[in-house]
């Protein structure tokens, strides 16, 4: 018979998993838009976030010459999620005005969940801030599509173009203001030369491919931060040798400086940085992403120590494609401390392979036999590739007008051109009359000749001229 759980030990873990929970609740992002598209009332997730029809919302405005409701058939099986139960759909292009209080950083999330054949058949562009994120996209089951992405308008708007004889549709939209610390501007440019510093980081528009929690259990947006999803490590991992490596979970405290505002719990929640996998002096350990070839990537890595029992007992190598990003990595010497998160941001290209390796190795300058190197969180982002899109620049037509606005100004453009017209066209005849009389006036022939001069100031015939 199983034995009870220790009360000491359930009180904690109840303090642990309400602090965690409190901890995801604590950031009120300035602008939140949650959007559920085609529905007709307010869908409510399990994490408590309320998201709104996208149609009578007072800070959206949908832009669109006929758009359509689409909704699951009443035997078909119950969607993933509830925000899947209603699709906006768009048969030409469209646009969603989202209202931004607070100029900078933001996470957008775009929900898409193809119910229906046709919806699967659906093949589209999506854009914002004039840049093409979604090139050719389809959906062939539910996926969330994310991107950090600086704003800086007072409005944010996300077009949708179908591409030739197809629509465009969407379920749920998230426009969430991201906290400062949450994008850098520097880290490390890992190239076949080397490792070098490059900034710029903070202007560039990412979409997040991997959030994984090293050696940990799945973190929902429930009992995350920021209403984020990270997944466990283990089917990215390449040849593990169980005694090469080893697992760690840490119940303790997460501790976070005070002084500075580079590292809150927004950059990674606590539940990443408890769990660690480790790796023995002589050792690596390696994981393998695969990712589009021909693209830049930010490679974030998160570390915590929280396995060794005094300061500067690990020392290691860090990989990057199979190339040296840092030697000797000192952990404590970067935190000072034990039990403070950390990351480092690397910028690295991948071109043909479609492969990101990513490993730890463990240095022989480690003073413990047993742990040489950590590591507790990846995230992997695809970086634009230029100022027009993530996947380069293609021809299109992203800017959304207001067809009525747009009717409205041609007529009166038209209007104001035609008053412009008449008016000349009377001053030039009153400056022809006006000459005709200076002529007689000076007692001299309206016609010279063969009547060169009268026909050289008149633009209508008269009767004198025949």
């Amino acid at each position: 018979m199983a034995s009870l759980p220790n009360p000491a030990r359930l009180a904690a873990l109840l303090l642990c998993v309400l602090f965690s929970a409190a901890a995801a609740a604590r950031y009120a992002p300035t602008d939140n838009h949650l959007l559920a598209c085609g529905a007709a009332a307010p869908v409510v997730l399990p994490d408590g976030r309320r998201f709104v029809p996208d149609s009578g919302c007072a800070s959206t405005r949908l832009r669109s010459p006929a758009p359509s409701l689409s909704s699951a058939a009443p035997n078909s099986p119950p969607p993933p999620s509830p925000l899947h139960a209603a699709a906006r759909v768009f048969s030409c292009r469209a646009s969603y005005d989202l209202t931004v209080r607070r100029r900078g950083h933001h996470i957008l999330r775009l929900h898409f969940y193809p119910f229906a054949p046709a919806l699967s058949a659906s093949r589209f562009h999506v854009g914002a801030e004039g840049l093409v994120l979604l090139h050719n996209f389809t959906a062939s089951s539910p996926v969330v599509k994310e991107f950090i992405l600086p704003v800086d308008s007072d409005v944010l708007v996300l077009t949708f173009v179908p591409d030739s004889d197809s629509t465009a549709f969407i379920n749920a939209i998230e426009l969430i203001s991201a906290p400062e610390e949450l994008v850098g501007d520097i880290g490390t440019l890992v190239a076949s030369g080397g490792a070098a510093q490059i900034d710029g980081l903070s202007s560039q528009v990412f979409e997040t491919l991997y959030r994984i929690n090293v050696a940990g259990p799945k973190v929902t947006p429930f009992n995350g931060t920021l209403w984020r999803t990270w997944v466990n490590d283990g089917p990215f991992l390449i040849g593990s040798d169980s005694s090469k490596s080893m697992v760690w979970s840490f119940s303790g405290r997460i501790a976070y400086p005070r002084s500075t505002r580079l590292m809150s719990r927004e950059v990674a929640p606590d539940n990443v940085y408890r769990s660690a996998r480790s790796v023995k002096p002589g050792h690596n350990v390696t994981w393998g992403f695969p990712v589009p070839a021909g693209s830049r990537y930010l490679v974030r890595m998160h570390f915590c120590d929280t396995v060794s029992k005094v300061l500067y007992e690990l020392d290691f190598d860090i990989f990057v494609n199979d190339r040296l990003a840092v030697k000797d990595f000192d952990l404590s010497s970067a935190t000072g401390f034990l039990a403070y998160p950390y990351y480092i941001d690397f910028v690295v290209d991948v071109e043909d392979e479609g492969m990101l390796k990513l490993a730890i190795a463990g240095s022989k300058k480690s003073r413990s036999d047993e742990v040489s190197g950590i590591l507790n969180g990846l995230e992997i982002m695809r970086m634009n590739k230029t100022s027009g899109g993530m996947d380069g620049d293609f021809p299109v037509a992203l800017d959304m007008e207001d067809i009525v606005t747009k009717g409205i100004g041609e007529f009166a453009r038209s209007l104001l051109c035609g008053f412009i017209f008449a008016g000349l066209f009377v001053v030039l005849v009153l400056l022809v009359l006006k000459l005709k009389a200076e002529l007689r006036n000076k007692g001299l022939p309206l016609d010279s000749g063969d009547g060169k001069l009268a026909r050289a100031y008149q633009l209508v015939p008269s009767k004198t001229d025949y």
